[in-house]
């Protein structure tokens, strides 16, 4: 024994002995009480352990609770908002980041530069609104667009017979889904507004006009980026009506040498020619000139050459007038229809964000 074990055992002796007793007895109770606690509470010590793991487990699935929650508000959530809606058919802003997916991997132009795939979204929703105004409104042209029909499309797509095997043909639909990004619903709706389109154009084509106002003339196309350009123009007009040469002037310095002479043309049938431009070619007089037209950041001076008002259409120029008239029918369609755009730009940019090059 130690010595401070000695030193208790010198202080119990001179303690009296009454004092003792009641020590023992309490110590007695004590130890009684400790085996009673066992007895009745044989896991309790399993059982904070369980307590203590259980209360860490709890901790840790209310922190990832908030991190699925906050992944949802910001992942989620955002592309699941409606961003367009023609009536009853809705597209959300996943649907949108898919087209303009699809879009991209086929060919989307960039002619426009750099900034040009900022146009994306808008190029796409207006796309996906003209596809729903136009299934909206095809019945108008009794035209219908059926189920077979666009099996029929999907069976020309990937060169299969009609006659082909239903699991050939359902691996091809498989197929033909996974390769655009879509899910199944949005590429069948997409074949159907691809349909609506080609039959609505053969519609006009065929009732379309055979004849139509057209004009010949000739054009100079100057720049418009400096503070002086528009002096310059002025100086090439001033050279005109100082009876110089008009091909010889345009020559030395328009921007477009080859869109110097249009040949007979119906509205909206030059891609060179825009607005004020074509308004002056149609309504000014044979021989006329106009002053110097500020149009779509360039300069123009034209000249208007011949015109006719009934001149026969070539067939390219009727498959141009059958475009313009679907795309003013169209137009039309989107004034009588409820439709809804819900787009932002915060919106467009997550939906390019998205976008795999």
């Amino acid at each position: 024994m130690g010595k401070g074990q000695d030193d208790r055992n010198r202080q119990q002796k001179d303690e009296p002995r009454s004092r003792r007793a009641e020590r023992r007895a309490a110590e007695r109770r004590r130890a009684q009480s400790e085996t009673k606690q066992k007895k009745e509470h044989p896991g309790s010590e399993a059982s904070n352990r369980r307590l203590i793991v259980g209360g860490v487990i709890a901790v840790v699935i209310v922190a990832i609770g908030f991190i699925a929650f906050g992944w949802y508000q910001t992942q989620i959530k955002p592309f699941s908002k409606t961003v367009l809606r023609v009536e009853d058919t809705k597209y959300n802003l996943s649907h949108l980041q898919r087209r303009m997916q699809l879009e991209l991997d086929t060919g989307f132009n960039f002619a426009l530069g750099n900034s040009s795939i900022l146009n994306l979204p808008n190029f796409v929703i207006s796309q996906l609104e003209g596809e729903a105004a136009l299934l909206e409104g095809i019945g108008d042209l009794d035209i219908e667009i059926t189920d077979e029909d666009v099996a029929a499309e999907i069976r020309r797509r990937g060169g299969l017979a009609d006659d082909v095997e239903p699991s050939v043909f359902a691996d091809e639909v498989r197929d033909q889904v996974g390769r655009s990004g879509l899910k199944q619903n949005e590429y069948d709706l997409m074949l159907r507004g691809f349909l609506a389109e080609e039959r609505a154009h053969g519609y006009f084509l065929f009732l379309g006009p055979t004849e139509e106002p057209q004009v010949r003339g000739r054009m100079i196309i100057l720049a418009d980026d400096e503070p002086d350009d528009e002096e310059k123009a002025d100086v090439v007009l001033a050279r005109l009506e100082a009876g110089e040469d008009f091909m010889f002037v345009a020559l030395e310095v328009t921007l477009a040498p080859s869109a110097i002479e249009i040949d007979w043309f119906e509205r909206d049938g030059e891609p060179t020619v825009f607005e004020d431009v074509q308004d002056f070619f149609f309504d000014a007089e044979v021989g006329e000139r106009s002053n110097v037209i500020s149009q779509r950041d360039f300069f123009y001076i034209i000249e208007v050459l011949e015109q006719d008002e009934a001149r026969p259409l070539e067939d390219d120029q009727r498959e141009r007038v059958a475009d313009r008239e679907l795309a003013e029918w169209i137009s039309g369609l989107r004034d009588s229809l409820n439709i809804e755009r819900n787009l932002s730009q915060d919106d467009g940019m997550r939906a390019l964000n998205e976008l795999s090059n």
